[in-house]
């Protein structure tokens, strides 16, 4: 469905093949943006303006929000002050950690020496190796128990 419009950014005529079109060229749509998101031409390429509005980015005062905010600072400002941080807590849990892990490893070393993680191709080999025992238990349960029903 062609239909001509105007350009939104340089308002010439062109033919939208589109209903959702409104730049006549990929580079208007561009310019379109730069335009709209305060960028500015600088001798080779486009860069942001450092222009802000700072009537845009203040948030609306609210007592509930600014007592929030208090409190949070005066937080902040009790834990800067303590310097008597227990640290006997953050001891043990490192050393825990650590005993873990040399537990973990020296049971890998100990009972796994030389062992690799485990293929595709074994994870195959498994599965036929345990369907070969189920059916020779199957195979042996009804030699052994047979149904007379």
């Amino acid at each position: 469905m062609k239909t001509n419009k105007n350009c939104k950014h340089c308002n010439q005529l062109f033919e939208s093949r589109r209903s959702n079109h409104v730049y006549c060229t990929t580079s208007c749509k561009t310019k379109a943006s730069y335009k709209r998101n305060n960028y500015r031409y600088v001798p080779g390429h486009y860069e942001k303006s450092e222009e802000t509005n700072t009537d845009k980015l203040a948030l609306p005062a609210n007592q509930d929000v600014l007592s929030a905010v208090q409190a949070l600072e005066d937080k902040i400002e009790r834990f800067i002050q303590d310097k008597s941080i227990n640290t006997n807590s953050i001891k043990e849990a490192a050393l825990g950690s650590i005993a873990a892990d040399a537990g973990a490893y020296a049971a890998k070393r100990i009972f796994a020496p030389k062992t690799l993680p485990a293929t595709k191709g074994d994870i195959v080999s498994l599965r036929e190796e345990l369907q070969q025992l189920k059916n020779a238990l199957n195979i042996y349960k009804i030699s052994k128990f047979p149904t007379n029903f």
